[in-house]
């Protein structure tokens, strides 16, 4: 996991930020979306463009050697398995039905999980600041309920499916609240808010907590009018991680 070194706190009316470089800003958004080592699990909820639900469970192990993320549905059991190694830009994949294991390269990595309105490289954790360049200085604007936010706009550096991301950032714990994805040709095809400070179960704890990283992600795909919600219930910091999980010979046992 990259590890962003803390930022001072933002004053009282958070107006701090106008001080900082859009570069500052970007690496506390990528501080703010990592996830602590541990063990996590919820479930994600997509929902196609005519109405139907596809629900399945998912757990999330997070070590210093990469991410592994599993699908589960009742029916079926496992129906996907995720590795991401290299700070997330080596990504394999696990298809349970079609039996294939594959490691994603560009383009692919953009590719929808399961029909849903995240891709691979969403969930990688693999860093803003690395991958793109700010497009223009941040400015101040207004969201919904009258709030001021951050606002500003990141273009990639290498050749990517992601043409420009717009970014809102809380003024004043510079926390990501949504991300809004345009293609190459700067249309606007999906948008992502990001949810903090919801109670989780800590396992390990056997008490509720309330979390400084994402709880829930919902993502608006526009072309396909797919709605996707993916939770956190569960986080459990206490329990060994098997390094055999960020192998990619396991994927497919």
């Amino acid at each position: 996991m990259l590890m962003v070194p803390s930022l001072p706190a933002e004053d009282g009316n958070g107006t701090g930020w106008k001080d900082r470089p859009v570069q500052a800003l970007v690496a506390a958004l990528d501080s703010s979306l990592n996830y602590p080592v541990g063990m996590y699990s919820g479930k994600i909820t997509i929902i196609d463009e005519k109405g139907r639900p596809n629900m399945q469970d998912f757990q999330m192990h997070v070590s210093e050697k990469g991410r592994f993320l599993e699908f589960t549905s009742p029916a079926r059991g496992v129906t996907l398995r995720v590795l991401y190694l290299r700070q997330g830009e080596e990504i394999w994949v696990w298809d349970a039905r079609r039996r294939d294991l594959l490691q994603l390269r560009g383009a692919d990595q953009y590719k929808a999980i399961m029909r849903s309105g995240l891709s691979f490289r969403d969930l990688s954790g693999a860093s803003l600041e690395a991958n793109y360049h700010p497009a223009n200085v941040a400015k101040e604007v207004k969201i919904e309920g009258g709030e001021s936010a951050i606002n500003y706009s990141l273009i990639p550096m290498l050749p990517s499916s992601y043409g420009r991301i717009s970014v809102i950032q809380d003024p004043g714990n510079l926390r990501p609240m949504r991300l809004d994805v345009y293609d190459q040709n700067t249309v606007l095809f999906k948008t992502m808010e990001i949810s903090y400070d919801i109670p989780v179960l800590h396992l390990g704890k056997k008490k509720d907590v309330v979390p400084s990283w994402p709880v829930r992600w919902e993502a608006l795909d526009l072309e396909t009018g797919t709605i996707t919600r993916l939770e956190i219930y569960t986080f459990d910091d206490t329990l060994e991680i098997s390094d055999s999980l960020f192998r990619p010979d396991y994927l497919n046992r």
